[in-house]
Formats: structure tokens, sequence, C-alpha cells
């Protein structure tokens, strides 16, 4: 085997040196990228203080209130014055409304009793006519046998004509019940039939001639009336029928 008469080597690589260089270059650049990178994120962030400026409007100035004067111590005075009249007119008008209300609850009440009473009076005034019906009727049956007789004896009796000073007796009895006050121009007389039972009792009277004065015929009717049983004839039987004159200057006679 023959020994080559050069031997081998192997070739050189051009910039190895400048490429070793600056990859080295390169490492440290990236080192203290690396160093101040963490260094920079663990360190505390410095405060940053800034300033904002805005017009500040201004102030609007607040108008004065208006208030209203004050009322004088006159008119105060009416107002308050005022205010009590009318609470004393509603309290008035309350008070009369109840007054009202009471009149009208008593006069409600008066006509009641007043029906109520009347009612009574009626049928009390019925029962007395019914009995004095009866009564008359007895009488009447009476004073038949009583006629008979008297005119079988005397020529007297219940259908007799009456004594001559009979009416005017039954006259006085009259007057005393008369109640009248008005003044009557003249003296009108006013004639008053009356018809009797035996006994004096009235049967019925009525107006045979009237005074041409209303009241005063009025008068005398009630009068008769207030004056009944009527005294009787001086033979102790008051006659059937008998006229009665009555005059308005006569009373105190």
């Amino acid at each position: 085997m023959q020994t080559a008469a050069y031997p081998y080597q192997p070739v050189r690589e051009r910039g190895t040196l400048t490429c070793f260089l600056l990859a080295l270059l390169m490492h440290l650049l990236l080192g203290v990228l690396l160093y101040y990178g963490v260094r920079w994120h663990s360190a505390a962030p410095e405060g940053v203080a800034a300033e904002l400026w805005e017009p500040i409007p201004e102030a609007a100035t607040p108008e004065p209130a208006i208030r209203p004067a004050p009322k004088p111590v006159e008119e105060e005075e009416a107002d308050i014055s005022l205010q009590e009249k009318q609470r004393k007119a509603e309290l008035a008008a309350r008070e009369q409304a109840q007054a009202r209300q009471r009149e009208s609850q008593a006069r409600a009440e008066a006509a009641r009793k007043e029906d109520a009473q009347r009612k009574a009076m009626e049928a009390q005034r019925q029962a007395s006519n019914a009995q004095r019906q009866s009564e008359l009727a007895r009488l009447r049956a009476q004073a038949g046998g009583t006629s008979a007789a008297a005119n079988a004896g005397t020529g007297s009796g219940a259908s007799a004509k009456a004594s001559s000073g009979y009416a005017e007796r039954v006259r006085q009895r009259v007057k005393p019940n008369i109640i009248f006050n008005e003044d009557v121009p003249g003296n009108p007389p006013a004639v008053v039939a009356v018809s009797m039972a035996p006994d004096g009792s009235l049967l019925s009277t009525r107006l045979a001639k009237s005074s041409g004065n209303a009241g005063w015929d009025n008068a005398v009717l009630r009068a008769v009336q207030r004056s009944d049983p009527l005294p009787r004839d001086t033979n102790g039987v008051a006659p059937s029928n008998i006229l009665i004159t009555f005059w308005p200057k006569d009373q105190g006679g």
C-alpha cells in the first residue's frame, strides 16, 4: 500500500470565528434583556398623578324669595271675627233645625194624643147618646101614662101649654151660661125652640128666629145645651115644646 504523497486534512470553514463571536454577543444581549425584563415585572409600579382641570360653572345668584307682607293687626282681627261669626251662624242654624225637628215631633205627638182623645170622647159620646136615647125612650113611655092621667085630671101635662112664667124661668136658667163678649148693634133678639122630655131633659134645640148676628145665635144655642136639664113647670112636668127669646143687652138682667 502506498502512502499518499500528501496527507488528508479537513477543509477549514470560513467565518467560524465570526459566527462564534456573533452567537456569543446574541446570548449576552438575550441575558441582559431577560435580566431587565424580570426586574421590571418584580418592581412595584410607581403611582402616576394626573390633574384634571374642568371649568366650574358660576353659581347662579338665588333670587330673593318674595314673602307676602304681614297682614295688619286690624285685618287679622277682622278675619278672626268673621270666622267666629260664621261659626256662630252655623251653630245657630243647627240649633234652629233641631228646634224645628223637636217642634215637629211635638206637634205630631200632640196630634196623635188629640186624635186618640177625640176618638175616646166620640166613643164616650156615642155611649152617652145611646144611654140617653134609652133613658128618653123610657121617659117618653112614662110621660105617655103621666100625660093621659094629667089630661084626665087637671087638663095639663107634657103636651099641655106651659104656664105663663115658665119660659122666663127657663131664660133665667140659661142666661148665666151664655158666653158672649161682642158688641152687637141694637138689641136683636134670638128665639130658640126647645123640645124637652117630661123631666126637663133636652130632646132638641133649634134657632126659630135669628138675631142677624151668627155669634150671638150660636152663643145662645150653646148656653141652652149647657143648661140641660131645664126646670120643670109648676105641675112637675116640663112641657113638650117652648120658645125662649134672648136679647144681647139683657145678659145681666
